[in-house]
């Protein structure tokens, strides 16, 4: 999601300049490289193997994305050491931005504020708490997906905050062990995952959105239908609860029900999509240094590392592992 108080084009610019700087005290950086190996003897890495080479170094921190499944693969191949957690899966709701406006100002615009917003938690059914994330006001649902054949949703604002619409995520907040009944390790977590990521893309046979109303997913009940949303690449008809285990659906309505007593019509919007990306399902486990255990020189940072759960918190984490390293050099 676009930065609050920063346009385009100077976040571009921001972002062009630190990559110069970078660049002119001799720092490399190669697009489109995937870490595919590394080379480890007693506790140290010596060499990151890439599809572009070999790239040697003193140490070596790994920041991928939560979506970095190869990535995971890699390094528990390698002797690095996960553990599950908690994590949070569910869909995108939308409604009209106007209908935000006027539920949370009682008026559909005010001068000078760009678009309202909302935040909500709720109980649930007690078995799962369920909460909206990553409100996008005046933006848009978009595809998410790092993987072929996986079907996933996210959302975004643009600076101006000014489109039709209003999205959020409604996620219930699960444990795969409780969730399951049984004890989870980290690759099964990764494929349990993946596994209901490519479900959704089966059951649309493509990237159109599963949705429903907020109405029918509450009530179960299908209903035929189109509807104009900001997802572009477009939307098919679901029994959305189907699609969801049934514990984590059963949990999402009860939340709906208490999102729509507090505001003002919420529940005749829709919701649609999968909505997997909140956290990772899987936490490295670290030293107090940030080093990974067992290791002398690889650090794991960011939303990748299960310790971090958005780009402050990532930029935070990485900037402790940096500090760190100067500690070891000084």
């Amino acid at each position: 999601m676009a930065h609050p108080h920063l346009g385009s084009d100077n976040l571009r610019n921001i972002i062009r300049n630190l990559r110069q700087e970078y660049l002119s005290i001799g720092g490399n950086i190669q697009f489109e490289t995937l870490v595919e190996d590394l080379e480890v003897v007693g506790g140290v890495v010596h060499e990151a193997v890439t599809k572009s080479g070999r790239i040697e170094a003193d140490y070596f921190i790994i920041a991928p994305g939560h979506s970095a499944y190869e990535t995971y693969h890699m390094l528990i191949k390698k002797g690095v050491t996960f553990r599950t957690k908690s994590f949070a899966i569910g869909c995108r709701v939308e409604h009209r931005q106007e209908l935000i406006n006027m539920a949370q100002w009682g008026r559909k615009s005010l001068p000078g504020v760009k678009a309202a917003e909302y935040r909500l938690t709720s109980t649930g059914d007690g078995n799962f708490p369920v909460y909206t994330f990553c409100m996008c006001p005046g933006g848009s649902v978009v595809p998410a997906t790092a993987y072929i054949n996986t079907n996933i949703v996210n959302g975004m604002s643009r600076y101006k905050r000014n489109g039709k619409f209003a999205n959020a995520a409604c996620v219930a907040g699960i444990s795969l062990a409780r969730l399951l009944g049984r004890e989870i390790e980290p690759l099964e977590a990764l494929d349990w995952l993946g596994y209901l990521e490519e479900s959704f893309y089966r059951y649309s046979e493509g990237y159109d959105a599963p949705f429903c109303s907020i109405q029918n997913f509450i009530n179960r009940k299908m209903l035929a239908g189109t509807i104009e949303s900001s997802y572009p690449f477009g939307l098919k008809p679901a029994p959305l609860w189907d699609l969801l285990p049934d514990a984590v659906s059963n949990s999402i309505a009860e939340g709906l029900k208490d999102f729509s007593k507090k505001i003002k019509g919420f529940d005749t919007g829709n919701i649609l999509g999968l909505e997997s990306k909140t956290s990772s399902p899987v936490q490295v486990l670290r030293e107090a240094t940030g080093r990974c255990q067992g290791f002398d020189n690889l650090y794991m940072v960011g939303e990748g590392s299960g310790y971090a759960g958005g780009i402050i918190s990532s930029g935070s984490d990485g900037i402790r592992a940096a500090m760190n390293i100067i500690e070891l050099l000084s």
